[in-house]
């Protein structure tokens, strides 16, 4: 592994929170780790519960494309950036996800590094609501 990749690492791994946004622990987001995949998917399409999030908690890369998709839509299922405390949604207008009401994708490229929750406003009791770990790319200029 190249310094790059050394120091990456070192870099996401600093970034891990210790405590959970939208419950997502660093192991959540170590279990479902998709800095391979661009585009991500996150859809509320989990077969029996139309209220989840799947994946919940992703790891992606710095410059990944995200697709947030909502069946049937955002105005059954209204995405907003932030964080859910205390059965209350906070939004967070600083966020790269932003929010959607209307259609059935939103999709974002999230070049930040860090960490983004999200949750769909009308279902955030139910458990509706997830976070992105954001990382440096490693090899952003190939193999080295």
């Amino acid at each position: 592994m190249s310094s790059r990749g050394c120091v990456a690492l070192l870099l996401w791994a600093a970034a891990a929170p210790g405590h959970a946004l939208n419950n997502c622990l660093p192991g959540d987001f170590a279990n479902t780790d998709l800095r391979g995949s661009n585009p991500v998917v996150i859809a509320n399409d989990s077969p029996g519960n139309p209220f989840l999030y799947r994946p919940r908690c992703a790891l992606i890369a710095a410059g990944t494309t995200v697709i947030f998709r909502a069946v049937p839509n955002f105005g059954m299922h209204p995405l907003f950036a932030g964080t859910v405390s205390a059965g209350m949604g906070n939004f967070d207008p600083t966020s790269p996800i932003g929010s959607a009401n209307t259609g059935e994708e939103h999709s974002v490229v999230i070049n930040e590094i860090g960490e983004f929750p999200y949750f769909c406003d009308f279902h955030l009791a139910s458990g509706m609501f997830g976070s992105l770990m954001v990382v440096p790319q490693l090899f952003a200029d190939d193999f080295e």
